[in-house]
């Protein structure tokens, strides 16, 4: 259950979740953490340098426990153009256009790039929640 195309990609977009663009936070249910929306709607950027040998030099040195992220931005792709990690995917994902629409999956966004479909995830703790 997440905000993302339904229909044929990018002609149509039948809006059978009920969206055609953003939906509000907490649209849908949370997953069984409690936690909304981490997949669709927007994709979202993190404070992580996206390195692609990151993991790989994570592997090297055994079990992490918390990894912090890459100390430095690298991408092959763009090695002049330092990236932050993007992840969830978004409203604009299809089946038959994204691939990376899961909060497992990480990409690289450059940090001059504006658009509509990514955003952040803002976290507080329990004691912090002034309405549940």
């Amino acid at each position: 259950m997440a905000n993302t195309w339904e229909g044929q990609f990018p002609t149509e977009n039948t809006a059978e979740d009920g969206f055609i663009n953003k939906a509000p936070v907490k649209s849908y249910p949370p997953n069984d953490y409690g936690l909304y929306d981490m997949s669709g709607n927007v994709w979202e950027i993190t404070q992580d340098w996206y390195n692609s040998n990151y993991y790989k030099d994570m592997t090297a040195q055994g079990k992490v426990k918390n990894p912090q992220g890459a100390e430095n931005p690298y991408n092959p792709n763009n090695p002049n153009i330092p990236q932050k990690v993007i992840k969830g995917g978004s409203f604009l994902c299809n089946a038959s256009y994204c691939a990376s629409y899961r909060p497992s999956a990480r990409m690289g966004n450059s940090l001059d790039s504006a658009q509509e479909h990514l955003g952040f995830r803002t976290v507080a703790s329990p004691g912090m929640l002034q309405n549940e």
